[in-house]
Formats: C-alpha cells, structure tokens, sequence
C-alpha cells in the first residue's frame, strides 16, 4: 500500500493539471467554426437576389479581435441578358434569364463588443473576397422571329464588405448568429449574342442583406 508521502506526492504533481479545468468550462474557445445560410440583394444588374450559403471560421486574436475565412456558394438569375444587349423581345413572352454560380473566398476582420464569457456578443467587422462566377449559355426568340444566344464573360470579382450583427449562445459552446452585411462589388460582365454580335458590359454594383448561421466553438 503507498506511503502518505507517496500520496502527498502524487497529490501535488497532479495539482496543475487539476487547477486550470475549472477556467477551461467558461473558456467559450478561440476558434469558430459554423455554416450559415444567406441572402443580398441588388438593383437587377446584373441580379435582383442572390441566395447562397456557406462555411466559416473565425480565430480570435484577444478578447476583443478575431480573424476569419469563409466559402460561400450562390446561386442566382442573371435578369433578362437579351434585354440588356436590346435585343428585339416579344413584351408577353415569359423572361429569360441565366443561372449563375459563383463561389466566393473570404478573410475578414471583426471587433467584439461585449465581454468574452457574455452570452450575447455584439460585433462589427470587415471582409475582402474574391468571386468565381460562371455564367451558362442562354437561348431563345426574338421579337422578329430570329433567336439569340448569349454567351457572358465574368472577370473574377473582388468584393468589399461591412459586417455588424450579433452572436446569441445557447449552450457551452454552440452559438447562433445574425449579420447584416453591404458588399461592394468590383466586377466586369460582359454579355455578347453571338447571332447579332451585340455587346453590353455591367460594371461595379452594390448589394446588401443578412446571414443566418449556427456555429460551435472550441
């Protein structure tokens, strides 16, 4: 059987590994991970809404900063690229628009502005992206009984935003999160019909809207 000293011992060398494990419960972690799903809106050119969804992390640099990375994926109709080439359009036909994709590559940078063991955290931050889009080929009549097919170049987009929003707790680690977002995008879309040869190009627009994301910290 071990000797008091013996336990006394073995009792003090596994003090520090014992003591910190009280703090490490209300620890709410560094890193983030979560997905979310989101929405922005613009003024029809080249889109009116642009649903998508995507993951992200975030690292925190101290209690009040943190930096992250994100990938989002959209999905979204080019409006009425016919119309925008001022192609002869039958007014009752239905439009028709383009499915674009875009995949979207972001770092960015946010403040916190509540206490680090808070249950609602409060912050503002910042993103720069970048933009793959792809545009598919499109079809269909004109007004004089021709047709037109449209094929879109899109430069790679650089996107600047503004973030704030709100993180909401709701156990030891996992969170819900609510951002209100305005993107500045820095872009060159450049729709040409290949039966007529008309050409068209949508330069730089603006677009604002929300995300919705659950997350977990660790």
């Amino acid at each position: 059987m071990p000797s008091r000293s013996s336990l006394c011992k073995a009792a003090l060398a596994l003090a520090p590994l014992l003591v910190p494990l009280p703090a490490l419960a209300d620890d709410p972690g560094r890193i983030a991970v979560g997905a979310r799903l989101q929405t922005t809106m613009a003024n029809g050119v080249p889109a009116n809404d642009m649903p998508g969804y995507g993951v992200y992390g975030l690292y925190r640099l101290n209690d009040q900063w943190a930096v992250g990375l994100s990938v989002d994926r959209t999905e979204f109709d080019y409006e009425e690229p016919a119309r925008r080439l001022g192609i002869p359009l039958d007014p009752a036909a239905d439009p028709i628009d383009a499915k674009a994709e875009a995949t979207i590559i972001s770092a960015s940078v946010e403040r916190s502005f509540s206490a680090p063991e808070a249950s609602r955290e409060w912050f503002l931050g910042g993103a720069v992206g970048v933009a793959d889009t792809d545009v598919p080929d499109i079809t269909g009549p004109t007004a004089t009984g021709g047709t037109f097919e449209i094929h879109t170049e899109v430069d790679r987009e650089l996107i600047v935003s503004l973030l704030g929003g709100v993180r909401q707790r709701f156990a030891e680690r996992w969170f819900a999160e609510f951002t209100l977002r305005a993107d500045q995008h820095f872009a060159a879309w450049e729709p040409e019909d290949r039966v007529s040869g008309a050409t068209a190009r949508h330069d730089d627009y603006f677009a604002y809207g929300f995300h919705l994301g659950i997350g977990y910290r660790f």
